[in-house]
């Protein structure tokens, strides 16, 4: 998010400090690809798309996420296969938490 241009606006969505949010994404992500329930033991169900009410999530949002993650992925991600898998779990997410409408008034 602080490299890319294209996720200003996400970007500004958050803390000036990002090691809160990376912290719990990396446990929530953890428990979210199948490992210990890292994320739930200690904030309760996730409740994804309830936690990010208060800001507007449109496409443009959902996209700029999407750039930083697969970046993530291609950084961490050796295999070509899981990264896709993962990716497109994560796309189904992303689209599942838009929660403005982005259609022309």
């Amino acid at each position: 998010m602080e490299r890319l241009e294209e996720a200003r606006t996400i970007r500004a969505m958050h803390r000036e400090d990002l090691e809160p949010s990376r912290s719990i994404l990396k446990r929530y992500l953890t428990e979210w690809l199948g490992g210990l329930p890292a994320y739930s033991s200690e904030r309760g169900h996730p409740r994804m798309r309830m936690r990010h009410m208060h800001v507007p999530i449109d496409s443009a949002a959902r996209d700029a996420w999407l750039l930083c993650m697969r970046g993530a992925l291609d950084e961490t991600v050796s295999g070509e296969a899981e990264r896709t898998a993962i990716y497109e779990a994560m796309a189904k997410l992303a689209d599942w938490m838009r929660n403005t409408d982005d259609s022309p008034a």
